[in-house]
């Protein structure tokens, strides 16, 4: 299993305090899982408060079993400016969100809870800095291709005479999650959505797809 190491989310958190400054905002608010374990080395559901001299202060709705002095268990984003002022920081007048990821309804009570403070987006320099890779990532992804290249190696043995396209998806997804796979694909985008497995054959692999991916197919009903 990966671990993140403590010097890269120190070197991590230092671009995105230094970002903080260059931009003349107070904090950063960061909520999204994948930055979450980017900037933290875990997940939550909560908010991760970060400002330029201090320890990032974690906002913890779940699990109720993370500890540190740095920690505060909520129920809502309501309650930060209280929490923030019983630990003697100024409430922002201009605060960073994942204004692309964050839907409208939660930009407008973070605005609201912190009375009304000025919103700049941090959406695009945290995948920009996440597009640097470590070399630790590196050799993550390098491991990882190395899994690939086998489970695809197998797959021509998967195949049957008279399996359908979907039959044999199924053995190649079967396949990757005994060699590793979580299973969870993330893509970023509106309504964007992907799965595992994508096999097309005959007819099928000449229908477009409404998504921005290269493969297409007609699909199957949900039901």
């Amino acid at each position: 299993m990966y671990t993140t190491s403590q010097d890269d989310i120190k070197k991590r958190l230092q671009q995105v305090k230094e970002y903080i400054v260059a931009q003349k905002a107070d904090a950063c608010v960061i909520s999204s899982p994948v930055n979450l374990y980017y900037l933290n080395g875990f997940i939550f559901n909560g908010y991760m408060y970060i400002t330029p001299d201090k320890e990032p202060l974690l906002f913890v709705k779940r699990p109720a079993t993370i500890e540190g002095n740095n920690v505060e268990y909520i129920r809502k984003p309501e309650q930060l400016p209280e929490l923030l002022t019983e630990r003697n920081i100024a409430l922002p007048k201009s605060i960073l969100l994942e204004n692309d990821l964050l839907p409208y309804n939660s930009v407008v009570r973070f605005q609201k809870a912190l009375h009304m403070p000025q919103m700049k987006s941090i959406s695009g320099y945290m995948r920009e800095i996440r597009s640097v890779k470590s070399d630790a990532e590196l050799a993550q992804i390098r491991d990882t291709a190395l899994i690939h290249v086998e489970v695809y190696n197998q797959i021509p043995s998967l195949y049957r005479p008279g399996m359908t396209d979907l039959e044999l998806q199924i053995e190649i997804e079967y396949l990757m999650r005994k060699e590793g796979s979580i299973g969870s694909f993330r893509t970023f985008g509106e309504n964007m959505d992907i799965f595992m497995g994508n096999v097309l054959a005959g007819d099928n692999a000449q229908k477009g797809s409404p998504f921005d991916f290269a493969m297409g197919g007609k699909g199957v009903d949900p039901l």
